[in-house]
């Protein structure tokens, strides 16, 4: 028996539905207490690098691409060696972008009450897209006296 074309049509959305419905169901049969929410890994956050005002972190910017620096406060003041960089602060970021091919530079940038030193080169692939910037002093282990 052939189906008419209006039928077979009206079927097939229901049918998504219906195997949407069943996968629905399998995962909260099986774990009725877990929500499912897909997590960020290491290489989606980006890599850490130390705010260090004695020894300068290197930072290979891309050309053609763009570098995010995040800190931990917003950036007061950016001051580069050479202008062969670009440079835009938003919010904690600053972004960095290369002007100009087999550049290299010294960067200070300015936060609340410390500075942080870069070294910044431009690289033709394999640049650094996100650097999370840690504050050395975070890494310091205070004492805790008890009386």
């Amino acid at each position: 028996m052939k189906l008419p074309h209006s039928l077979i049509v009206g079927l097939i959305p229901a049918a998504a539905l219906l195997t949407f419905i069943l996968i629905l169901t399998t995962l909260y049969s099986a774990s009725p207490r877990v929500i499912w929410i897909p997590m960020a890994t290491a290489s989606d956050a980006g890599r850490t690098i130390r705010c260090d005002d004695k020894k300068a972190q290197k930072i290979r910017v891309g050309m053609g691409r763009i570098t995010v620096i995040n800190f931990p406060f917003k950036p007061k003041d950016v001051v580069p060696g050479e202008v062969s960089f670009d440079f835009k602060k938003i919010k904690n970021d600053l972004v960095i972008k290369a002007v100009r091919a087999q550049a290299a530079t010294n960067l200070v940038v300015y936060l609340e009450d410390r500075r942080c030193t870069f070294d910044l080169v431009t690289v033709a692939h394999g640049g650094d897209d996100i650097l999370i910037v840690r504050d050395v002093k975070d890494d310091q282990m205070e004492p805790i006296f008890h009386d």
